[in-house]
């Protein structure tokens, strides 16, 4: 499959990933997740199967197999 981003020569490849979101206020770390990504830019896209699969996921009653630690990045302010 082609990229789909305008003026990339690439081909989408399968890939498994890692994923960040958050969801109730709370950063959510997905790992091992089945995506379609361009080698050449980056252009990731997940299967609708995929996507109802992390939208039904409740961190309030799943079980984490592990733990990531959180950072909160301070740069200083720019002009």
């Amino acid at each position: 499959m082609k990229c789909i981003v305008q003026g990339c020569p690439g081909g989408m490849e399968s890939r498994r990933i890692v994923h960040t979101f958050v969801r109730n206020g709370k950063p959510i770390v997905v790992e091992d997740l089945p995506a379609w990504v361009c080698p050449v830019c980056g252009y990731t896209l997940l299967d609708l199967v995929v996507l109802d699969t992390l939208f039904a996921l409740d961190p309030d009653t799943a079980s984490p197999v592990g733990q990531a630690p959180v950072f909160r990045l301070s740069l200083p302010q720019t002009a």
